[in-house]
């Protein structure tokens, strides 16, 4: 199995936590759904992981705090999945989806200032 480049690491990250954010809070349900339940769910297990995370930190294209957050957001996402707000009415309402939109848009404000 080829192994994928660093830059398009970095392309797949990115357009993960682009998937996720508070703009969401403003969008339909239909919007929510595929962005959160297909794209960002498949993103956060394959490129927020550990491994990957550590990737991009080795290459320079992350910083120690952006990687830390993003491993953060993984965890949070990863708990949401297990219980019972993993759909759209929770995703609008509860406190713990509200951690979610607002780190995935800190982590994006990171990577803008980098």
């Amino acid at each position: 199995m080829e192994k994928i480049s660093i830059e398009k690491l970095m392309e797949l990250y990115v357009d993960t936590l682009d998937k996720c954010g508070t703009y969401l809070l403003s969008e339909n349900d239909m919007v929510i759904g595929y962005n959160i339940f297909e794209e960002f769910d498949t993103g956060v297990t394959s490129f927020l992981h550990t491994d990957v995370l550590q990737r991009l930190n080795d290459a320079g294209l992350i910083s120690d705090e952006i990687m830390s957050k993003s491993a953060i957001l993984r965890n949070l996402v990863l708990e949401l999945q297990q219980g019972d707000e993993w759909n759209i009415n929770a995703v609008r309402n509860s406190p713990e989806w509200r951690k979610v939109l607002d780190l995935a848009d800190e982590i994006k404000g990171c990577i803008a200032a980098k």
